[in-house]
């Protein structure tokens, strides 16, 4: 039987200091000054207020990546790969960081068949949707699919693709 197991990133396999911040704009072309701090979670369910802008540069950043504290899931992640499951990464950053994370997951040796990033650096996009469309390829490939998340809103849109989920 052909198994995939499916994992976000953030909250999921590791933890980081990495936010996203929150800008209101400074009017004269430069950088807008932070209004707060949005840790992935918040980021999910966030509402700009009118002029405030997303500064994803944090998530950009590889050293944020390579200083990830695993979670408990990282054993979880081994052991399947070490008895030939396959492993894929479905996360909300940006494609930008992918290499970082399969470099970062290959340190506890486990190597993603891929990393998939499905967020954008540029603008909010609707992360439970396009981690959805993911796991329909994924699942057509797979006669099991696991997919574990920390988002209820991605568990939700997972569970309508016929995946087994877990929220974490």
């Amino acid at each position: 039987m052909k198994k995939a197991f499916v994992f976000d990133f953030d909250d999921t396999l590791a933890t980081t200091d990495c936010g996203v911040i929150v800008r209101r704009p400074s009017g004269s072309g430069t950088r807008g000054l932070p209004v707060r701090k949005l840790t992935p979670a918040e980021f999910n369910t966030d509402v700009l207020a009118d002029g405030e802008e997303y500064d994803f540069s944090e998530f950009r950043s590889d050293k944020f990546i390579r200083s990830a504290n695993p979670t408990f899931l990282i054993h979880l992640a081994k052991e399947v790969h070490d008895s030939g499951f396959a492993v894929y990464v479905l996360t909300a950053r940006a494609d930008n960081v992918s290499k970082a994370i399969a470099e970062w997951l290959c340190g506890f040796g486990v190597k993603p068949v891929k990393v998939h990033a499905v967020g954008s650096d540029d603008s909010k996009v609707n992360i439970a949707e396009e981690k959805q469309k993911v796991l329909q390829t994924i699942k057509e490939l797979f006669d099991v699919v696991y997919f574990y998340d920390d988002d209820q809103h991605n568990i939700d849109l997972a569970r309508e693709t016929g995946v087994k989920v877990y929220l974490v």
